[in-house]
């Protein structure tokens, strides 16, 4: 990640159907609770990861879930994109999406931001995901 000496405003995101509010900033991981912007409904919530690791690797640079009343209305793709110019702003070159294999909603929603798929690989023993999870998706935007 590039350094940046401009100021970002992180604390609250929006579009014309949802507004991101941060819920905490910590360890350059920022978290948000997602709200319908015409009612202030909370949908969901999403996360920014501002680093690159090899624990990221399989977790992935964003995070998303919406809650099932609310699915399929494309809010996780406009939460992700938010993200995505965050991300431009801290000066990120590029992110990791990952998915589970089984999930196709987030699979569909990873396509629609114009990630490329990179490879399907085997969480690791040593990871927090394991073992849970046994495979991940994924993708690259580059930034």
């Amino acid at each position: 990640m590039s350094k940046t000496n401009k100021a970002v405003n992180f604390k609250e995101l929006e579009d014309d159907f949802i507004k991101l509010k941060v819920d905490y900033f910590y360890d350059r991981q920022i978290s948000y609770f997602i709200y319908l912007k015409e009612t202030n409904e909370y949908i969901g919530y999403c996360d920014l990861r501002l680093n690159h690791s090899l624990e990221l690797y399989y977790y992935g640079n964003i995070g998303y879930r919406i809650e099932p009343a609310f699915r399929g209305n494309h809010y996780a793709r406009r939460a992700a994109t938010l993200l995505i110019n965050l991300a431009r702003d801290f000066g990120m070159q590029k992110l990791i999406i990952t998915c589970n294999p089984d999930n196709e909603a987030s699979r569909k929603t990873i396509e629609a931001l114009n990630a490329r798929y990179i490879k399907t690989v085997r969480v690791p023993f040593w990871h927090p995901l394991f073992p849970e999870e046994r495979n991940k998706m994924i993708y690259q935007i580059d930034l």
